[in-house]
């Protein structure tokens, strides 16, 4: 059944029970930011996530309901999008293809350009939007190719070839340069960082 006529989850499943979740953007928001710190011990990330996310009072009795939780949260943030051994494998081979790309966007360190691109495409002022997560990251993902934000998206993700003219090779490493995010990680690594916080949090 389609999203648009089941309407948007506000519970996740946890070993057979349903469990209610702040579904507000900025809390999953949050969820990204505790799982990519990398400088941080894995009982503090479970206990942190746990405390921004859960909208309930859960208790834990096994490694089985914690992991199950995890995954929950997981399948949430990712809209629901299941991944199972063939997915897996493909992704594998996709990620191979995008091996070295910058990343292309932070919702710490981009908040002004996102704030504005909502603004202009939407007229939505996101400190005062009551949005779930799934409702804004559809928005997120559908931004107006002509805004600001969506041409730095462009220019971090282009890739300068020998196709290129001089000309324009200066003018898209002059705005990567421009435009290039404090966190220098790769999409991979970035990808890996979060996928190690998960298999931690599996494991304390």
């Amino acid at each position: 059944m389609s999203i648009l006529t089941k309407g948007l989850p506000k519970t996740i499943d946890v070993s057979g029970r349903k469990v209610a979740i702040e579904t507000d953007f900025r809390v999953w928001i949050k969820y990204e930011e505790i799982m990519l710190k990398e400088d941080e011990k894995a009982q503090i990330q479970v206990l942190e996530v746990i405390n921004t996310c859960l909208a309930e009072d859960f208790k834990i009795s096994s490694l089985d309901e914690l992991e199950s939780l995890f995954d929950g949260f997981l399948w949430f943030y990712s809209l629901g999008k299941k991944i199972d051994g063939s997915q897996e494998k493909k992704k594998e081979e996709e990620d191979s293809e995008f091996a070295g790309l910058s990343l292309v966007y932070s919702f710490e360190h981009d908040w002004a350009y996102i704030y504005a691109a909502f603004t202009e495409c939407y007229n939505i002022n996101l400190f005062t939007a009551n949005l779930h997560w799934w409702e804004f990251k559809a928005l997120f993902e559908g931004l107006n190719q002509k805004c600001l934000f969506s041409r730095i998206m462009s220019f971090r993700s282009m890739n300068i070839t020998s196709k290129m003219s001089k000309d324009e090779k200066k003018y898209y490493r002059t705005m990567k340069k421009i435009y290039a995010l404090p966190d220098e990680r790769t999409v991979e690594e970035k990808e890996n960082s979060f996928a190690r916080s998960m298999m931690a949090s599996m494991q304390i």
